[in-house]
């Protein structure tokens, strides 16, 4: 590439280090510089790097519409875990399987992820020059092979191998070489771009606070631990989308089942489980789970946040998604669905539909004696939240009365208490401050990208899958207990005496979804494990809820969406454009 190319970045600039203004860190409408330019200034050097990070949080940034224009809410809304905002949203139609290749939402990813790996590349190739201590120069490497990793797995998570560019940095993709490295290359890669950059990189326990944010080596093993786990996984592991010979490669590590991909996983993710550094975040004093609560509204920093995506001071979640007689917001996004209303068990840790639970279920009252993270992730019908300008906790009602006449509408608009701004019947209350007066929140949020709860839980499955299911279970009864279920006579969080390895991997997948609900991951999650056409072909449902005559509630459900999973979705397809470009070099996804 020409010394003289003009430096045109794409960034949003919320990492904690970064400025807030609009714009990215070298704003053409300011003053368009070149690479002499930056790379001879030590701050505009390093503010090169950090401009970086600026995509690193994409899965779990709410309203992402705000950067790509594209979609509602976070990934979470690309699934049958939430419908999306109040109104008309893109979520039909993505979850509805009618996109194709020229107009699919994932195409802005691919373009937008692979500017960043060339920013990295421009990085690399110019810090030698640099007027910063060598010392600083070394770190800076180490960060920028780190981010280079992290939009590499992130292209990898969505469409299976793709190309790897070295160190180029050049204009653009060359057409005459334009094609897709196989998935186990590009794995092999990343994992060895993270292990360097892991063994220069400063622990979290020694990063300073004007740094929180950036790389550490934990991250860089936390990144590791997961792009092993998800290549072990079914999808990627024994069960590809396609079995045809020059595709399959592409989108498999292995097109028949290796075990040893699942020892690799686990000793990653153990050295992460052991890193000291890194502890749950746990409460069960104050309340059963009030560390789960806590721990996403109490700061930036806590021992349980591995990487994290910083954003300024204020209530963004809150505006988003709490009911609107707390906010005074027209509309709420993000409704959880009663897919995942249901997923969630009972207190003492067995399912709604085991009989043999302590607590039975009941239809009537059904939001009582569950699990406490269903308590601090889903606002309900009744649920006590604190009053928009005041610290008293009151109900949100979710409901209409008996002398109200539905006409069409989930919840008609008469007679209610709540304007019902739902279109499930519940809001999320994940990560959201609900104990403090709206009016005055200005929270210091990080929105965990990777924290621990997930290297436990992929460490539990791993050992599950290699027929180790009763130490898997310790591994989970460790998230279990933080979040405040109760033991039991015999200690086991409600998983039953010699569970087999088939009941505890679905339990394990159940726990997955529940725990990390809002933070990104069950877009993927599903879809590494090869059930997506089973989970997410069912209907998105909601309830309506009825107070009768009597005072009491009666619950019934609604349909909200109905999804159709067609097995090409497994993988996002390559945008045409870019097909097109490769002049049949590039070979498209299966079913695309």
């Amino acid at each position: 590439m020409k010394n003289k190319y003009i430096l045109i970045v794409l960034c949003c600039g919320i990492m904690a280090f970064q400025s807030c203004k609009k714009g990215g860190f070298l704003d053409p409408k300011v003053e368009p510089l070149t690479e002499e330019k930056v790379f001879a200034d030590s701050a505009s050097t390093l503010g090169f790097l950090s401009d970086l990070y600026a995509f690193t949080g994409m899965d779990i940034v709410p309203y992402a519409s705000t950067y790509f224009g594209t979609m509602n809410d976070n990934f979470e809304t690309l699934t049958t875990n939430v419908a999306a905002g109040y109104g008309s949203s893109p979520q039909a139609t993505f979850i509805g399987g009618t996109q194709t290749p020229d107009s699919h939402y994932m195409n802005i990813f691919y373009t937008t992820y692979y500017k960043k790996i060339r920013n990295a590349n421009i990085f690399l190739k110019n810090i030698p020059k640099t007027p910063i201590s060598n010392g600083r120069k070394t770190l800076a490497i180490a960060e920028a092979k780190f981010l280079r990793a992290w939009y590499y797995f992130a292209l990898v998570r969505l469409y299976g191998g793709v190309q790897l560019m070295g160190d180029e940095a050049i204009d653009d993709l060359p057409a005459y070489e334009y094609k897709r490295n196989t998935y186990k290359e590009c794995v092999d890669y990343i994992v060895k771009e993270l292990d360097d950059a892991a063994a220069v990189l400063t622990p979290a326990s020694q990063l300073v606070s004007a740094d929180y944010g950036r790389a550490t080596s934990g991250a860089c093993k936390a990144l590791k631990a997961r792009v092993l786990l998800t290549a072990a996984s079914p999808l990627f592991n024994g069960s590809p989308a396609s079995t045809i010979a020059n595709v399959a490669p592409l989108i498999a590590y292995s097109v028949t089942k290796d075990e040893t991909l699942w020892q690799k996983a686990a000793d990653a993710l153990k050295q992460v489980v052991d890193n000291t550094d890194y502890a749950l975040v746990e409460d069960n004093t104050t309340k059963p789970g009030f560390g789960f609560y806590n721990m996403f509204i109490n700061g930036r920093k806590n021992t349980e946040y591995i990487y994290v995506y910083n954003i300024t001071n204020g209530k963004a979640l809150e505006t988003q998604w709490l009911p609107r007689s707390r906010t005074s917001e027209a509309l709420t996004f993000s409704n959880p669905s009663e897919n995942l209303v249901n997923a969630f068990g009972m207190k003492d840790g067995k399912a709604i539909t085991d009989a043999t639970s302590a607590y039975p279920y009941n239809k009537e009252n059904p939001y009582v004696n569950r699990d406490p993270r269903f308590n601090y992730s889903i606002i309900f019908n009744q649920a006590l939240l604190c009053n928009r300008t005041t610290t008293a906790m009151q109900p949100v009602d979710i409901y209409y009365t008996a002398n109200s006449s539905p006409t069409g509408s989930p919840i008609p608009a008469a007679d209610r208490i709540e304007q019902y701004y739902t279109r499930t019947g519940y809001y999320t209350r994940k990560m959201c401050n609900t104990e403090s007066p709206y009016a005055s929140l200005s929270v210091q949020r990080a929105y965990p990208v990777i924290r621990l709860a997930e290297m436990i839980l992929g460490y539990a499955e791993a050992l599950n899958e290699m027929n180790q299911t009763e130490l898997a279970v310790t591994y989970i009864n460790m998230i279990r207990k933080r979040a405040g279920i109760e033991p039991g006579s015999n200690n086991r969080y409600g998983i039953a005496t010699n569970i087999s390895k088939d009941n505890l991997r679905s339990l394990i997948q159940n726990e997955y979804r529940i725990e990390l609900f809002q933070e990104g991951h069950w877009y993927y999650d599903c879809r590494r494990w090869k059930i997506a056409e089973v989970v997410e072909n069912q209907t998105v449902t909601g309830t309506s809820i009825l107070k009768q005559l009597d005072g009491k509630f009666a619950y019934s459900s609604i349909t909200v969406l109905s999804p159709v999973f067609n097995n090409r979705m497994y993988l996002a397809p390559l945008p045409l454009a870019e097909v097109l470009k490769g002049k049949g070099t590039l070979i498209q996804n299966p079913g695309w």
